[in-house]
């Protein structure tokens, strides 16, 4: 008979990390204990996935923070507890009743202070991104007794800065495997070519705070195109420090603009399915965008030399813009430069999502997970 292990998935963040691990809870919840920890609210996104997913065994439990922190985190209105409180107030449920936790960024510290030299829970990381930036290569990933990676690009990155860890596994998307199912809603009257504007909320990266609404503005006065904007979903959260929507309803009122500041579709890659060409700057959105391969407008803030810079590998795949007087002669020609970034669009989505062969990327992580913990027995 086999062995019943437990495992812990914290979900203390934004719904865009739900799909990097829905698909591998409900994989294990299938022979395993498995609960979803987090905090006390609807979590309605997070239930209708596991639902779709098949995840109908898996335990959605929310626990409480320390009712002082809980107190201060209502006057500071936050929507979410404080991450290193909410762990030291629960750390002794955690630490002793899972076989693993399992992490989608780096709010780990104050558990692996707690657990010390014990080598259980397990600690696994998740991405909830793709290979890019500088902040997917942090020294922090050595804490981590597994680490799943998406893509041969992030591996071979990670092995060159010397951060593979204890050890590192390529799997493949799981996300991938979690939004297959996702339908497509009709957004305009007309039917033209859909830009998707999808900046980053990170500074200074993010295009949205020097160049957005001169964005918005070319496209509410033209009638060409019709434009989805739809940025990272904490832009208009406090980490993004964009907090003004006033404007909202100015753009809104043209019947070929669409704008949504933090939906569902938002995460379900639903518009960059329906888009025909992507401005951006450093979202790894982009990604999902090019698994078939379109046209990609990447803005580039900085006026940063991106060229042999490893943390802009996705600005090859498309042309790259400083200045907005520049927009309209990349949107014209969008589709006439495509065939010179087809291929470095098919190589960026093989080595950033590899698609295996045999298993799907959600059961191979799910195997990972049990190898790992059997190890510990």
């Amino acid at each position: 008979m086999k062995d019943t292990y437990s495992f812990g998935f914290l979900f203390l963040d934004e719904i865009h990390h739900i799909n990097h691990f829905i698909t591998v809870a409900a994989e294990l919840s299938k022979s395993h204990r498995v609960h979803i920890l987090s905090y006390p609210d609807k979590h309605s996104y997070l239930i209708r996935r596991l639902r779709e997913v098949g995840g109908d065994q898996v335990v959605v439990e929310m626990l409480k923070t320390h009712p002082f922190r809980a107190l201060t985190d209502r006057i500071k209105n936050r929507k979410h507890p404080r991450k290193g409180f909410w762990m030291k107030y629960n750390r002794n449920y955690l630490l002793s009743e899972f076989d693993a936790l399992i992490f989608t960024d780096y709010i780990h510290h104050k558990l692996l202070k707690y657990r010390g030299d014990d080598p259980k829970p397990a600690f696994i990381k998740f991405p909830h991104g793709l290979a890019g930036r500088a902040y997917g290569y942090k020294k922090d990933l050595l804490d981590f007794d597994l680490h799943l990676i998406y893509g041969s690009l992030f591996y071979e990155n990670l092995k060159e800065k010397n951060l593979l860890g204890n050890k590192t596994v390529l799997v493949g998307s799981t996300k991938l495997d979690a939004v297959q199912t996702v339908n497509t809603p009709q957004l305009f009257p007309s039917k033209k070519p859909i830009i998707l504007y999808n900046p980053h909320f990170g500074t200074p990266h993010s295009s949205w705070h020097e160049h957005g609404l001169n964005i918005l503005d070319y496209f509410k006065n033209q009638t060409k195109y019709n434009l989805i904007f739809a940025p990272h979903i904490n832009l208009f959260n406090k980490v993004g420090l964009a907090t003004d929507r006033s404007f909202v309803k100015e753009y809104e009122a043209s019947p070929h603009i669409f704008i949504d500041l933090g939906s569902d579709a938002c995460v379900d890659m639903v518009y960059p399915n329906m888009a025909d060409i992507y401005i951006g700057d450093v979202s790894s959105q982009s990604y999902e965008f090019m698994l078939n391969p379109k046209p990609c407008i990447f803005i580039n803030t900085e006026k940063i030399d991106y060229k042999e810079n490893p943390f802009y590998p996705f600005w090859q795949a498309g042309q790259v813009i400083e200045d907005m007087s520049d927009l309209s002669t990349a949107l014209e020609n969008a589709e006439k430069t495509l065939p010179n970034y087809i291929q470095a669009q098919q190589h960026l989505t093989e080595v950033s999502m590899a698609r295996l062969s045999g298993k799907s990327a959600t059961e191979r992580a799910a195997a990972e997970i049990i190898k790992l913990v059997e190890t510990l027995k």
